[in-house]
């Protein structure tokens, strides 16, 4: 019994670490820079430079014109910092706000 308990926490831990640690297989939803990062949440916006991302604010990118904007949540985001390259992919609603905001399915990191 133990042996069988063993081999199902390893089959799920296998599992878990391939199965959500791969980006879906359609399109993201947005490529940009990161500008803020909270516990449960990042700011992606693209149409701005590496240099913009690191040294803006969500007040800063509202006043933007020509740029895409989104927070996005659940998600681990305490190994993302400002300025970094991200692609995000989102299968659920968007809110149409600006920023916008959503669920994210799955961020990776481009460009450190």
């Amino acid at each position: 019994m133990k042996k069988v308990l063993i081999l199902i926490g390893v089959v799920l831990i296998f599992f878990i670490f391939f199965y959500f640690n791969n980006p879906p297989e359609f399109e993201p939803y947005i490529e940009g820079y990161v500008v803020e990062v909270d516990i449960n949440r990042l700011l992606v916006v693209n149409g701005i430079t590496e240099e913009q991302a690191e040294n803006m604010n969500q007040k800063e990118v509202v006043n933007l014109s020509n740029v895409e904007a989104i927070w996005v949540s659940k998600y681990n985001f305490f190994r993302f910092r400002e300025g970094q390259k991200v692609r995000v992919w989102i299968s659920g609603s968007v809110a149409e706000s600006f920023p916008a905001q959503a669920k994210a399915d799955y961020v990776e990191v481009i460009r450190d």
